[in-house]
């Protein structure tokens, strides 16, 4: 039986398939727990850190960065006594460590989040992100690990039935996602946004969600042609053009 058959018969796993099962997170604390929750999943089962992810969340202060990042020996000997969690010393201190990690990555990239997405522009498969994020300082994030993490937050593709409608979900937020984190006066490819979203041969897909798009907090206008501009939400390239000139994008 696939997962996606299996979470129709649990609620419990239910809702994490068809909510968060391979959707874009933009929340850096909750990177950090979803991190957390596949360290901890090692040698175990997912089944089990869902039962105990509100026990994790309890004992780890929502997975608060600034908080993880400062807890002490005695946090950990806490940690290591509550039935809530794994106790397990080495993903405790793991956990801790990469809590450390993220923080300076948000002090040189703004977010956390925003350094994956830049990141997954030039990162393959599993083996390029365990090597890229242990050279980062990262621990516990063997090639298993990393590959569970990277399915559940969308930067590798979740294992869901080819016919799940969550598919369809799961891409258009991805979309959206990349398209948000582009910064002011910088733009994407189709094609480029289209691989940050993990369907390299989407270009067209991604260019129909521009155009179906009217949520103007999600800058479409940055989206542009290999060839050229192209439209966007209705807008001819002129219009598209004036926007980006603005934001002091150089245009040849």
């Amino acid at each position: 039986m696939s997962y996606c058959e299996f979470s129709k018969t649990n609620k419990l796993h239910q809702h994490y398939h068809d909510d968060e099962y391979g959707f874009p997170v933009s929340d850096d604390n909750l990177l950090l727990e979803r991190l957390a929750l596949e360290i901890n999943q090692a040698g175990l089962s997912w089944d089990l850190m869902l039962k105990k992810r509100e026990g994790f969340n309890k004992a780890f202060g929502n997975f608060d960065i600034e908080k993880v990042a400062r807890f002490s020996k005695r946090d950990i000997e806490r940690l290591l006594k509550d039935e809530g969690i794994v106790r397990n010393r080495l993903k405790i201190e793991a956990v801790i460590n990469n809590a450390k990690v993220i923080k300076e990555i948000q002090k040189a990239h703004t977010s956390f989040a925003n350094w994956l997405v830049v990141q997954s522009i030039g990162l393959e498969n599993e083996k390029e992100w365990v090597k890229f994020f242990k050279k980062q300082g990262f621990k516990f994030v063997g090639g298993e690990i990393m590959k569970e993490f990277l399915q559940s937050i969308g930067y590798l593709p979740a294992p869901h039935d080819k016919n799940c409608p969550v598919l369809k979900e799961i891409f258009k937020a991805k979309v959206l996602a990349v398209v948000k984190s582009i910064p002011k006066g910088q733009t994407m490819t189709y094609g480029e946004v289209a691989k940050a979203a993990g369907s390299p041969q989407a270009a067209r897909a991604v260019g129909a969600l521009m155009k179906q798009n009217k949520d103007k907090r999600v800058p479409c206008h940055r989206v542009v042609a290999r060839s050229g501009l192209g439209g966007y939400n209705g807008l001819r390239g002129k219009s598209k053009k004036s926007l980006l000139i603005k934001e002091g994008v150089s245009l040849s």
